[in-house]
């Protein structure tokens, strides 16, 4: 009995102690509650996160905050990191997402062979795709990770373009587009046995940022020089930082949470990107074959961002993911109410992974949903 008072004791106590880590996280002063601005301000904000975006968390609604435990952990939650127990060296780990279907070929073919420019032609050839949008991203991120540890180059570029929903000669659509650059430095340290982990990434990274709100019909006529003149860039230091705590229950439930850009990291003229606050419950239970997890996410815990308002759906995210014992890992989940899959392959030194998840463009559930592809291909030893 003695025993086993002590054992509830200390699970009392360091659940006690990863609660006020929570709260501390989830009380973390900073400028969040300040008005969108530079990449804030833009609809291009809506992706999650911001900076980075991983395949396979796609694939299972992405929620990957109190489960983190790869080399995606950086960005979302880098406590994780304790929780991996090999290494791994991706030389080359190139990813890729695309709204499906593209509003591209519409547009291209209206516009295509009309050589008059007149307003009428532009106004016209954005009815076509009118209040549709196109997201497309691509990026690099090779990395060594590790237990406790991880670091990695990191080239990340997107664009989004949405018609208006009425086209003037005055507001076509708007664009947006996002680069940046760097290196990435992650560490994490497990206590009490591993049962509370703590976690920091902290970037260098170069941003160029490219926003055109209101695009009108002699912006689009002069489409390089529009862009050329709207496009800022800056350096800046982003902060991450996560805590997971694990409790000795059946299912071996997780608590999560974490800060991303911690303390609204600055680019200069390219704008800022503000602190978002996430919480997150997981499970890990042992099932004998394979590894099953279960995550939900509740995502900017403070109310910041503009498009999602007071709409439970869009704060949420929700996955399952099983990794077969070799080779194959199969997920599924919900992302802001839509439901999602990825399926990925590890052969040692190869690995893909492909996902598909739907956005909401809009800050009403179920009005504009944008549905995106993504695949992700690594050569390295992992």
């Amino acid at each position: 009995m003695i025993r086993r008072r002590d054992l509830l004791k200390t699970v009392f106590l360091s659940g006690a102690l990863a609660g006020i880590c929570s709260l501390a996280l989830l009380m973390a002063p900073g400028r969040a509650l300040a008005g969108p601005s530079g990449v804030a301000g833009s609809a291009l904000f809506q992706q999650f996160p911001i900076l980075y975006q991983g395949v396979l968390v796609e694939g299972m609604g992405g929620a990957f905050t109190a489960v983190a435990d790869d080399s995606n952990a950086p960005f979302y939650n880098p406590a994780g990191l304790d929780n991996i127990q090999s290494s791994s060296f991706q030389i080359l780990n190139i990813s890729a997402d695309i709204t499906y279907p593209s509003l591209y070929p519409n547009l291209y073919n209206s516009l295509n062979g009309a050589s008059t420019g007149s307003p009428a032609t532009y106004v016209n050839a954005f009815n076509s795709v009118a209040g549709q949008s196109l997201y497309a991203r691509v990026g690099d991120y090779s990395n060594y990770t590790t237990h406790d540890f991880a670091i990695g180059l990191l080239t990340n570029n997107q664009a989004l373009g949405v018609a208006n929903a009425s086209p003037t000669t005055t507001n076509l659509a708007s664009l947006a587009a996002l680069s940046d650059s760097g290196i990435v430095i992650s560490g994490a340290y497990g206590f009490f046995n591993h049962h509370l982990q703590v976690g920091g990434t902290l970037m260098g990274l170069y941003q160029m940022f490219e926003n055109v709100p209101s695009l009108t019909v002699s912006q689009a006529s002069a489409l390089s020089s529009t862009l050329s003149s709207n496009l800022s860039h800056g350096f800046g230091v982003v902060g991450n930082l996560g805590a997971i705590y694990h409790f000795d229950l059946p299912l071996n439930p997780t608590l999560g949470a974490s800060i991303l850009n911690v303390g609204t990291a600055s680019f200069g003229d390219a704008g800022s990107l503000p602190q978002l606050i996430n919480a997150g419950v997981g499970i890990d239970p042992d099932i004998g074959f394979g590894r099953l997890l279960a995550d939900i996410d509740y995502v900017d815990v403070t109310n910041y961002l503009y498009y999602t308002g007071d709409s439970l759906w869009l704060h949420t995210r929700f996955g399952v993911q099983y990794q077969f014992p070799e080779i194959l890992t199969v997920s599924a989940g919900l992302y802001e109410g839509y439901p999602t899959f990825g399926v990925g392959v590890d052969l040692w030194a190869f690995e893909v992974n492909a996902s598909y998840y739907t956005e909401e463009a809009s800050p009403v559930p179920g009005l504009n949903p944008d549905h995106i592809i993504s695949l992700q291909v690594a050569f390295g030893w992992m």
